[in-house]
This record gives C-alpha cells, structure tokens and sequence, in this order.
C-alpha cells in the first residue's frame, strides 16, 4: 500500500514537470518561428526597398514658348494652321501650297512682305523636316508620359504589398504579445521559461520596428506614385500643344 501511496502522490509532479516541458518546448517553437519570420521579412524589406528605388530619369522637354522661338515656323501665314504641303517663296515666307496658289490668283506679290513672288513656289525641305521632327517627338513624349504612368502603378502596387506585410507583422506582435500574456504568470516562477519570454517579447519589438518602417515606407512610396502621376500629366499637356502644331492625317 506505502507502495501505491508514494506513486500517486508523486504523480501531480510528474504532470507538472510534463506541463512545464510542454510549455517550454512551444515556447522555444514560437521563437524559432518569429526568428525566421523576422528573417524573412528582413529579406522582404530589402527587397521592396530595392524595388521603391527611383529609376526614372528626369525628362525635360522644351515647352511651347521655346519651340516658338524656333526661326522655322509651323503654321501658314494665310490660313493660321499647321502647314499643308508647305511652299517656300522666293523671299524665304512659307505657306500651304493650296494658300500660296490662291493668294496668287489675287495678287501675285507675297502675302507677307508684298514683293513680286514670279509664280515661284517651292517645296519647303526644311519645313517638311521640322515637321516629321515634331511629330517624332510628340511620339516620344507620349511615350514617355506612358512610361511614367506604368511606374506609378508598380509603386502603388509595391507599397500596397510593403503594407499588407507590415499589417501582418503588427498581427504577428499582438498574437505573441497575448501569449505572453496568457503565459507570463506560470513562465515568472520558472527562470528559463522566464528568460524564454523575454526573448520573444525582445523580438517582437524588432519586428514591430520592422513593421514601422515598412509602413513608413509604404507612405513614401504612395507619394512617390502621387507625384510621378502629377509630373505625367503636365508632361502629357506640353505633349498635345506639341502634336497641335502639326498635322497628322496627312
């Protein structure tokens, strides 16, 4: 009987120390979880912060106003539109061919500085050149605002990624935190699993950093987009008085 008393007696310790090591091996799980996890979300961050990094160079088109300044022009003096089959004259003044031809029905000196043109109207290489220039950088802007607008979107997309992840990081945190919580009372009277909790809470507050800057830097990020979608648009306006200047069904 002293036999079978001794062994339930000893039972409860039995359990408790099983307890005890249960706890303690799902406290060292937890850890190695939340190391790996702040590892992997080290990596992750690096990466979107090389992703985020401006690769876009500054463009810089002339505007209106300089293209103006330009000796060549792009309009007819007659009709006050985007030439037509521009004709130059001997005087070195440029119309539509079409403009030139009935001017001189009605008066045979030029419509701009009134001396005798001969019936003399030749094609204007140089404006005909100016004109295709034009139109390829027209092209060229329009594509480059496209460019612009594509990278806003990967911006957007990435930091819509960096703060999903910081979300789940903040969650990470609040879970262990309860854990901790729900366990810290029983862990006080035992000094390894005690120092086991420390542990956790101590890495918790790197990835609570973590998650602070991903979300910082998700914040930069929708403004960087903001900005380069606002830069596209003024470019896309200088674009259109660009294409404006000639004409592009002919």
């Amino acid at each position: 009987m002293s036999d079978s008393g001794e062994a339930k007696e000893s039972h409860p310790a039995v359990e408790q120390d099983f307890k005890s090591q249960e706890g303690q091996t799902t406290q060292n799980s937890n850890k190695r979880t939340l190391d790996e996890a702040s590892k992997n979300e080290t990596s992750g961050l690096e990466t979107l912060k090389k992703m985020a990094k401006p690769t876009a160079r500054k463009i810089e088109f002339k505007t209106i106003e300089e293209e103006e300044e330009d000796a060549l022009p792009l309009e007819c003096s007659i009709c006050r539109k985007p030439f037509l089959n521009p004709v130059v004259t001997n005087c070195n003044h440029y119309f539509c061919n079409l403009c030139a031809l009935m001017h001189h029905e009605k008066n045979t000196n030029c419509f701009v500085c009134n001396q005798p043109t001969l019936g003399v109207f030749n094609t204007a290489v140089d404006i005909k050149k100016k004109i295709v220039n034009v139109r390829q950088k027209a092209r060229a802007m329009v594509k480059e605002v496209s460019t612009m607008l594509a990278k806003a979107l990967v911006i957007r997309k990435n930091a819509d990624a960096m703060a999903a992840q910081s979300a789940g990081m903040v969650e990470d945190v609040e879970t262990v935190m309860g854990i901790v919580d729900a366990h810290g009372e029983t862990s006080a009277e035992d000094p390894t699993s005690w120092d086991e909790i420390v542990d956790l809470v101590e890495s918790m507050e790197v990835v609570a950093a973590k998650a602070k800057e991903m979300a910082e830097k998700a914040a930069e990020m929708v403004k960087e987009a903001n900005d380069t979608t606002e830069t596209a648009k003024r470019e896309m306006a200088k674009a259109l008085g660009v294409m404006r200047k000639v004409k592009w069904n002919v």
